[in-house]
This record gives C-alpha cells, structure tokens and sequence, in this order.
C-alpha cells in the first residue's frame, strides 16, 4: 500500500471510513477512532508502520468473522503493550501473528479480553499450546496450588489457571480447527483439574479444623465427586454448569480438635468445594456448580454416604434419575470409591428392560422441555432445546441406551458421540440414523461453542438480526463468496443448513420414540402391559396369561411364542435390538388388529410365518408403526387369505409390490397387465416358467388384497383374474410356436403359401372374463387349414399345433414353483376322445351337425384370448353364427333342466356353485336366454355373465326386476365363492357346517354383530335367501325347470 495514500485516509476521515466500510467494518465511527489510536500507538514515524499495517488489514480483516470487533480488540491489544509503537513494529514483522490475533479477536470477546489482559500468551500460545492430558492438567494446578509461588487466595489461582487454559483450547480450536470431540474432552479435563484442585484444598481445611474423618473400623473415610451431565459425558462446554453429586463412603466422626460426624464434615467440606468453584471474584468465577441432580435436589443434603445413595436411588429414584445418571463419572476423590459407585448403581441404569411406563415418564419430560421452549418463542432458535436441538439426540441417545443397555453393556458410554457409534454397533440406530445424528451433533455443539465462547456466557440461542446471524455463520466457515453474493448470503447457507439438519434430527427422534411408542399426552395415561410383555426379556408365566387374557386367543401360550418369534430377527446380521423395539411400539395396535379377526390365533401364526419369510422384520414394524393404515392391511390379510399368506411366505420380496399397488389404488386393465408381462419376459429366455409363476402370484397378491379390503366389486377381481391368466396364456403360447418353427419351420396355407394361423379359444370362467382364484381354464385350440411347414424337418400343420398346444399344456402344468393353471381340453369337439387341436373348418361343422345343448350352452362363453393374424376374428364370427342359429326353446329347457340335475347331484348340498340355488343356476338362466333369443337378438351374446345379463334386460328379454335380483344373488354368490377360496387356498368352495367355521366366515365378510350367533344367523339368512331366489328364477325361466328339484 502506498504510504502517501494511507496517510491521506488519516487526514480525511470520510476516506477512512470509506476504507474500513470496504473492508467489512460497520460501526464507521468506532472504526475511525481505532484507526485514529492505532496512529498514536505508532508514535511520530507512523507512515511506514501504519501502511505495512493496512495491508495486513486489508487482506484479513474481510475475511473475519466481525470486522470491527476484530479492528477494536487490536487496538486495545496494542494500548496496553508496554511500549505499543515498539510492539506495533514486533506484530507488523510477525504477519501470522496479526492473522492469529485478528481471528481471535473476531471470534471470542471472552478470549479476546484474556489475550489483552495477559498479552504475553499469545507467545505462548504460538510457541505450542499443545494438548495436556487430565493428569497433567492435574499435576500443574496442584502444583500451582502449593508450590512456593503460590497466591494466598486459592480461588484466583484456579481461576487464573483456568483462564489460561481455556484460552489454549480455544485457540486450538478457532485457529488450530481442532476436532468437536478434542475441544469437549480438553475442557471436561479442566473442569475435572480444577474439582480436584478444590477438593483437594476443602479436605486439607476441613481437617485442619476438624481433624480426619473415619470410617467404622478406624479407616480413612473416602470422598468422591461425581460429575453428571455434560462434564459426566466428557463433553462440556465453554460456558457450561458442572453438575456435581458429592459422595463420601461411610458415616463415622472425626478425631480431631472438634470432633463432627462424617455428615457434617463432608457437608461442610462439600459446600466450600463449591465455594471454591463458583464464588465471584476479581477474575469471575471458575465454574457454575449445579447440585440440583443430587438425591433429593434443592431439598437434599450436600453429601451422602455411599449406603444412602444407593438406597435413594434403588428406592424412590426415577426414571428421570436413571436417564441423568447415564452421564455419571467419578471426576475427583477418591477413583476407587467413585467406581464402587458407578458399578453398585448400574444395575439400577440399566435394567432388564424399560417399561412401558418409563418410556412414556421420558417422553412425558421431553414434552415439558419442549413447551418451555416454545412458550418463551425460541421452538426454531434454540440450539439446545429448540426443534431437532442437541436435547433431541441426547434424548434419542439416552432412550435407546436405557432401552437396550441391559441386554448390550457396549452401549453403557456417558459420552453422546461414542454412544452413537455404539448404538449403531448393536442394530439400535441404522446407519443412516447414526451419519445424521453424528453430523448434526457436531454441527449443533459447534454452533453453542461460537454462541458461548464469544462472552463466555451460557446461551443457546441463536441472534435474531441478519447481521448477527452474517457473523455467527462466518464464525462458523461460511465465508463470503465474492463481490456478487449477497451481505445475507453467508447467513441465508447457514441457516438453510441448520434447518435441514434440524429437521433430520427431529425426524429421528420422532420416529425412534414420539410416534413409535404412541400415547396421551397426559402423564397420567396407563401405560400398555403389552409394551411390557415384549420387551421384557424372561417374563412370568402369570405376567403373560394375565396381558394375552385381554385377547381372545385360544391358546395364549401359542400366541406369546408367536409375539416372541415377531420379536425376533431370523439372521445374526440383522439387528435384534431395534426389531424388539418397534415390535414393541406397534405392539398394543397389533394385538387389537388380530384380536378383532374371526380366529386370531391363526392370525397371529399366519403373520408370524409371513413374517419370518420376509426377513428384515425391524423394518416392517417401522412401516407399521408410521403408517397405521399398512398395519390393519397386513392383519387383514393374514386373518383373511390363507392364498395371500402362502404366497407372501414363499415370495417374501412381494411385499413391497403389494404396498407399491395399494398406494396406486386402482384396477390394471388388461393391457397394462400384459404390457407387465411382456416386459418381464423380453429378450432371449431359457425358461419362462419362474417369471410367469412369480408374475402369477405377484397379481394374485394385488388383486386379493384389494378384494380383502372391498377397493373394488367382485366382477373387477374377476375381471382382472382373467386377465391375468390371458396375459400367461398368450405368452407361453408366443414362446412355445417361436421354438417350434426354429425346429420344423412356419406352417402354410396349400392354398396360397400363407402362414397357417392360429387361436387359442377360451370357455367357461376365462372364457366369460370372471375367473376366480384357482379356476380350471377350459382351453380349445385351432387353426386355419391343413397342410405342411416350411422347414428342414417338415410336419404337418395339425401336427405342428398339436405339438404346440401339448407343450402350452406342460408348461401350465408348472416348473419346479408349482402349477400356473389347471387346463381342461374337454370341451373341444368330440371332448377327450376328439384330437387336440381342429380346424374351425372341423370345429364350426362339428357345432353345426354333432353338438349337444350343453356344449352350445359352453360356446355362449366361448372368447378368443390368443391368435395369429387376425384369426380371432373368424374364430369369434364363427362362434355367433353357430350361437345365432334357432333353437326349440322347449326342448333346450328340457335338456339344461337334465344338466342341472346331474351337476346337481355330482356334489354336495353346500357346494356354492353346482349346489341348489348355487352359481350355477344363475348361469343356466343366463346362457338358455342367450340361446333362445340369439336368433332375433345377436347383441345378447356375451361370454360374461355380468355383461349378458345387461344386455338380455336391456333386449326386454329379461324382466327389470329378475334382472336386479340375478346380478344381486350372483355378486353374493360369487363374491362368497372368492372369499372362501382365499380363505382356504384351494379350487371349490362348499358352505361350512361347523359353528365356528361359520363364524369365523361371517366375521370375514363383515358380518359385525356383536354376538357371533346374531353374526351367523344374518349370514346364513342372507345364503338362504339368496340360493332360494336363484333356484325359484331357474324353475321360472328354464322350461321343465321346475324338475330341478
């Protein structure tokens, strides 16, 4: 910088104050003063010592947290060296002094202060200012103390050092950027010096009045200082209280001039430890000394014998106290004693389990802080307790080590960092949940130690004015980033941090322990035993019959070894600590969900082994725990679906399917399901059998919950059923034709050379778009004309198809995952004794000349559902001229009242479908209309049932009110047809006889009475009423109908 220049800026003030607004300053008027002392500091050849000066504030003092505390402080630095010019030229030829000072001086008023008062430190300082171990530190106060030097007031001298030392570690850690972790430990290992310094120093008094205090059997009585809190973590702050608890090892008296018992002694000797400590003096205080954590608080006396604490504690202590002496650390005293201490209490700390009453006491105490804190207005800027505050890990910490600390002593550490990292160790905390908690800490106690080391006082809150907050975020590294930032820019990144870390933290101890262990907000809310149950490691026999008895299990034994198994992870790898958490959280919900399913104790199996298929369990109880909606889900299906359950079990990974379509929340139509299908097999595949099974599952999970949860009617689950089964059927028989003409080549048409088309026809429930759970598929294959293909190893095209279909059979038949579909080919002309596959040449002649009235009843359902060129077309054109033809409608009924009798007596009465007043009628009805009015009315023809009986009202060939009545009986019927095959997993479905299988299936289909027999009896009305309306429409409609029966 050019001398003339700066000593311009001297000589006109508007030009310093424009200099030092440049450089950050914002008090002008002080700034100008410091600048004006700085040139008096200089003496009368200034103007070299002044310029080499600005350059050095120009390059740093921008780059300081608060410019012109900075520029202040160093001037009062320079005011008090004994010869300032002389020490003005010293700093000017040290510059990494200047920026070590400048740094300070714009950090710590407090330290700023220490530096001026005692300027020869920075030296000292700079000459090391190395780390002291606790020991160490110890030695050299002591030493202090007593040495021949030593100052007849013990209280500066602690102070003194104390000062000093805390100065090391802040410059350390503003200029040095020591570690969170160093910086806590250095100053806990103060606190710790300067204790024992004064206990040390009471002792030596109290006996010097008192004489020596001893034990029973004439031993010295022992005295030790145990901290708590943030000294007890090793952890404290710059400005932190020190919670002491004073503890002496037995009662007794002194020998001495005047003889006191050891109560009295070590009371007196406590409180001028305390004196020692805390009273204000020339140089403050040493610490603020907190007794309010002893036994007993305000009310309790000073020191107790070891006995009586113990007693405190293992008889009216609370869970408050064992949370606080989680912390606990003998600190000075005597070491042994302290020890005896820790090792006698933890017991007491760490229990066999919590209990669902202490978890709510701590969630209780967390709330009261938080309201303080959001009635004083500081719920988002205060950095202890304020929203996703330090309180907010400490408690989830603290929370989890009580929790678990009796089963893994690992996790028994007073400090917060070291038990995160151990919390992870043991599956309590994820991986990601200790990254957040581990940054956020540190970033938190970071901001409190700029917040406190700035005046050395005790304060959390963050400042309210952007430009205080501008200066905290450079304090902590957000330094400005150039001329085009915004003034607000270091403080707009700070904050947006502080928030998004925040909030992290707040989820954490949301998900951890607010919502996952859910109550009143009352403290008076009795606690749930069950919470109890689970947790506790070795319940009693009594403890468990007398918790399950609020259930309606069976077999309460059966059902506490299930509850058990749900608390337990299957593989070693997983974490057994976090997966009995949340079980326990979830807990009371979960057995009030199975408790309200028509057989909970084959609910509560049926989760237990879906459950542990899916491995992982923890995560599925965090699931419920924070989404109450999956929760009653997966009871639900458990309870309901035998199908659902079984393929859950042997498919764990569907799970997430199942919860990603429940999100969705709609039907697939066809062409999505087979767009699916088609994706999954694209490419070059060697088997397609494991994808079509698992593809098959996979839908028969989505569409049964959804048909468990009544998210859409029963002729939707049927559709969709159908469609899945299609979607299977057209790609096999993609894959099986493509491998058969790379074997015989492509058969043609003689005719024209033309490739041989192909269809796949479906009848029955396929045919008809209405399947169900474990249909047949009644298949029929045909193709267009005779003749050869065009490869090396030529067959016929009758053959060739045959081929085809036998291996579209063999492939439905299943791989090693099971059978796909069970397929009947009987219904193809001449049925079992007819050639597999046909011409529709063959096939339209065989209807026109040979077929009997059931197979054209079966034709009415006839849909093609695979074919090659368009053949599907033909197929479906030869199909309505075969079912258009006009039929005797006498004769026809003659011959479907006949069926119905035979199918009638192939099974028994309760048989949904072909028993009397069963699917099958409705059917019947349905198909014989078609028949009859085909002729004058095409339009009629629809393979689904649903579909024909709006189109047959609608021809005026069915009355309205026969038309409600049949799609009633039919939705009834057919939904309870489902209900029981999901129930049983199984094809067929007959009416239960038992009572208790009766009302375990009117519980499943909403039948809610209170009383079960009023259950049954209104499901069994509803049965009744509708199979005799479905036989009394059968005998009304179908000519000799009435022979039925």
């Amino acid at each position: 910088m050019n001398v003339e220049w700066f000593v311009r800026q001297l000589e006109y003030p508007e030009l310093t104050r424009r200099w030092l607004q440049g450089l950050g300053v914002r008090d002008l008027d002080r700034g100008t003063r410091d600048i004006e002392d700085l040139g008096r500091h200089a003496g009368p050849d200034a103007r070299p010592r002044l310029a080499r000066l600005a350059v050095l504030f120009d390059t740093h003092l921008p780059r300081s947290s608060d410019p012109g505390m900075a520029l202040a402080n160093f001037e009062r630095h320079v005011a008090v060296l004994p010869d300032p010019a002389a020490g003005l030229d010293r700093l000017i030829s040290r510059p990494r002094t200047v920026e070590i000072l400048l740094q300070v001086f714009s950090t710590s008023q407090h330290l700023s202060d220490l530096l001026i008062r005692r300027p020869e430190l920075i030296d000292w300082l700079q000459a090391g200012a190395e780390r002291r171990d606790r020991g160490t530190l110890i030695a050299d106060l002591w030493s202090t103390l007593t040495g021949p030097e030593a100052e007849a007031d013990a209280r500066l001298a602690i102070r003194r050092f104390r000062l000093r030392e805390t100065l090391r570690i802040g410059y350390n850690d503003i200029v040095r950027g020591f570690p969170l972790e160093v910086t806590t430990t250095d100053l806990s290992h103060l606190a710790d010096a300067c204790v024992e310094a004064a206990v040390r120093l009471a002792r030596a008094n109290a006996e010097r009045r008192y004489g020596s205090p001893a034990r029973a059997d004439g031993e010295p009585a022992r005295f030790a200082v145990l901290a708590m809190g943030k000294l007890g973590g090793v952890e404290l702050n710059y400005s932190s209280d020190i919670d002491l608890i004073f503890l002496y090892d037995e009662d007794g008296a002194t020998a001495g001039p005047r003889v006191v018992s050891n109560a009295e002694f070590f009371a007196r000797m406590s409180a001028e430890v305390v004196q020692l400590l805390s009273d204000h003096t020339t140089l403050g205080i040493a610490y603020r000394v907190d007794m309010r954590l002893r036994p007993e608080g305000d009310q309790g006396v000073l020191a107790r014998s070891l006995d009586a604490t113990l007693n405190y504690y293992v008889n009216r202590g609370r869970t408050w106290e064992r949370q606080a002496l989680i912390k606990c650390r003998p600190i000075a005293g005597d070491p042994d004693l302290g020890a005896g201490f820790i090792a006698a209490i933890t017991p007491f700390v760490y229990r066999r389990y919590l209990s669902a009453a202490e978890i709510s006491e701590i969630k209780s105490l967390k709330r009261r802080i938080e309201q303080r804190t959001v009635s004083a207005g500081r719920a988002d800027t205060e950095v202890k307790t304020g929203r996703g505050g330090i309180r907010d890990v400490e408690f989830v910490v603290q929370f989890l080590q009580l929790l678990h600390g009796g089963e893994y002593p690992v996790v028994r550490s007073a400090n917060t960092l070291e038990a995160i990292d151990r919390l992870e160790q043991v599956g309590s905390l994820t991986a990601e949940e200790r990254g957040v908690m581990d940054d956020t800490y540190r970033f938190l106690r970071q901001v409190e130690h700029r917040l406190q080391i700035l005046f050395d006082r005790q304060t959390h809150e963050m400042p309210r004015s952007m430009e205080e907050l501008r200066t905290l975020a450079i304090r902590m590294g957000y330094l400005p980033l150039g001329p085009l930032e915004d003034r607000s820019g270091p403080a707009d990144r700070f904050l947006a941090d502080y928030r998004g870390k925040t909030e992290l933290n707040r989820r954490i101890l949301n998900h951890i322990l607010h919502q996952a262990f859910l109550d009143g907000e009352g403290d008076g809310e009795e606690a749930d035993p069950v919470v109890d149950l689970v947790l506790d490691p070795d319940p009693s026999e009594e403890h468990v019959s007398s918790v399950l008895s609020r259930y309606p299990f069976r077999d309460r034994a059966a059902a506490y070894q299930n509850l058990m198994a749900l608390a337990r992870e299957d593989f070693p790898f997983l974490s057994q600590a976090r997966c009995r958490h949340f079980l326990a959280s979830i807990a009371p919900r979960l057995l009030q969900a199975v408790g309200k399913t028509a057989d909970p104790d084959l609910t509560l199996a049926n989760l237990e082994r879906v459950s542990a298929s899916l491995g992982a369990k923890a995560i599925l109880w965090e699931l419920f725990a924070f989404n109450p909606p999956s929760l009653r889900l997966y009871v639900e299906l458990c309870a309901t679906s035998q199908l659902v359950s079984r393929i859950l079990t042997n498919n764990p990974g569907m799970i997430d399917d199942l919860m990603d379509s429940l999100v969705v929340d709609r039907p697939l139509p066809g062409a999505a399901i087979k767009g699916e299908l088609a994706e999954l097999t694209r490419g070059s595949i060697e088997d397609l059998a494991p994808i079509l099974w698992s593809f098959r599952n996979k839908e028969w999970v989505r569409i049964g919950a959804r048909d468990v949860l009544s998210r859409e009617p029963i002729r939707e689950v049927a559709r969709e059923l159908a469609d899945v089964a299609e979607a299977i059927v057209g790609q096999v028989a993609r894959d099986q034709w493509s491998r058969r003409v790379k074997k015989y080549g492509a058969p043609t048409r003689p005719a024209d050379g033309g490739r041989d088309r192909w269809a796949i026809l479906a009848l029955g429930k396929l045919g008809g778009r209405e399947l169900n759970y474990h249909s047949d598929l009644d298949l029929v294959f045909l193709h267009e004309s005779d003749g050869f293909t065009a490869g090396p190893e030529a067959t016929s095209n009758q053959q060739f198809v045959a081929d085809v279909a036998q291996r579209i059979l063999k492939a439905m038949a299943g791989g090693s995952g099971g059978m796909l579909y069970q397929v009947d080919t009987r219904l193809r002309p001449h049925g079992a004794a007819g050639p597999l596959v046909n011409t529709l040449e063959a096939f339209a002649g065989y209807y026109a000349s040979a077929a009997q009235s059931w197979e054209r009843l079966a034709l009415t359902r006839g849909r093609v559902v695979f074919a090659t060129g368009g053949f599907g077309r033909h197929v479906d054109e030869a199909i309505r001229s075969i079912l258009a033809r006009p039929v005797d409608a006498e004769a026809l009924g003659r011959d479907v009242a006949a069926m119905r009798r035979r199918l009638e007596g192939s099974r028994g009465p309760k048989d949904l479908k072909r028993g009397a007043g069963g699917l099958a009628d409705v059917e019947f009805v349905v198909q014989y209309l078609m028949l009859v009015h085909a002729a004058g009315r095409p339009d009629v023809l629809r393979p689904n049932t649903w579909e024909a009986l709006d189109a047959l009202a609608a021809a005026g060939a069915l009355p309205a009110d026969l038309h409600r009545e049949l799609r009633d009986i039919y939705n009834f019927l057919f939904s309870l047809d489902a209900r029981l095959r999901l129930i049983h997993d199984r094809a067929g479905a007959e009416l239960p006889t038992e009572p208790e299988d009766l009302t375990r299936l009117a519980r499943r289909l909403k039948y809610d009475a209170p009383d079960a027999t009023e259950a049954v009896s209104a499901f069994l009305l509803d049965a009744a009423r509708y199979t005799t309306r479905a036989r009394a429409i059968f005998q009304q409609v179908v000519p000799a109908g009435d022979a039925a029966g």
